[in-house]
């Protein structure tokens, strides 16, 4: 159970790589796109991916939903796939999962899942990051920008790039495109976050890892339609894979998204003895 467990925290923060920072150079055409984009305030989108880690297993998941950052709300739908055994530890349920992310108020999130085997299943488990974040002595606001709380602003990861360049065009949902490559940067995406540095600075030592490849695709608007994130490296306790691809669409779309009525809500504090 312990390795469905990290499996799964391993996929929500993958899922939710949100508002890390990141200085966007104008001169940069991907870090510019990734801030026009932000700009568009609302948007679906939709994401697949894979992960192994050695000595854990590998899976994949995928996802959909929809954002508006005027009102910090979004919600998304998870789907995973895993390994048989981690299958079977959990019963044969269904692997899915909806996420509800309130950013009214710091960062709260809901999730219902049928792989939350021991809670009824039309109840929400929610999360106030802000405040468990306290708990553990962590101030969330400078890891993460609340204001900006939803799983597409992996785009500010796409703020931190560097030697981006473009290797030719594609349609992306019959939308033309240029196809950039580039590199992601930990030094510039922590820029501005001490707790994001010293993050970064314990995965370089342990890794040696500085920068990730990435690949961007961005339309004659200046937006990024479509972004591509591989991260590969070893560490004492063996290696870890991750490749994700993310599709952003129907900028401006009219977002109306609400938390759970509270009769559906259990707190994860009380339901982890405070």
């Amino acid at each position: 159970m312990r390795r469905v467990l990290l499996l799964l925290c391993l996929a929500l923060c993958a899922a939710a790589l949100v508002g890390c920072g990141g200085d966007a150079l104008s001169f940069d055409p991907v870090a510019s796109a990734a801030n026009t984009t932000v700009a568009s305030q609302s948007e679906r989108v939709s994401f697949t991916a894979t992960m192994n880690v050695d000595g854990v297993g590998g899976m994949a998941f995928s996802g959909a939903g929809i954002f508006d950052g005027r009102t910090r709300s979004g919600a998304l739908n998870m789907r995973f796939t895993m390994p048989a055994d981690v299958q079977a530890q959990l019963g044969g349920a269904d692997p899915t999962m909806q996420m509800i992310m309130d950013g009214s108020d710091g960062l709260v999130m809901y999730m219902r899942s049928p792989l939350f085997r021991t809670l009824p299943s039309d109840k929400w488990v929610k999360l106030d990051m802000e405040k468990l974040a306290k708990k553990e002595g962590i101030d969330l606001s400078s890891v993460f920008d609340a204001g900006q709380a939803d799983p597409s602003q992996s785009l500010h990861m796409l703020m931190a790039s560097t030697d981006a360049h473009p290797i030719g065009y594609d349609r992306v949902r019959g939308v033309f495109t240029t196809h950039y490559t580039l590199n992601v940067d930990l030094g510039r995406l922590a820029k501005g976050s001490a707790a994001l540095r010293k993050t970064f600075e314990m995965l370089r030592k342990l890794t040696g890892v500085q920068s990730f490849p990435a690949e961007a695709w961005i339309d004659k608007q200046g937006r990024v339609r479509r972004m591509k994130i591989d991260m590969s490296f070893n560490t004492p306790t063996g290696a870890f894979t991750m490749s994700m691809t993310e599709d952003l669409y129907a900028f401006g779309v009219k977002v109306n998204v609400r938390p759970p009525d509270a009769s559906q809500v259990l707190d994860a504090s009380a339901l982890l003895g405070g």
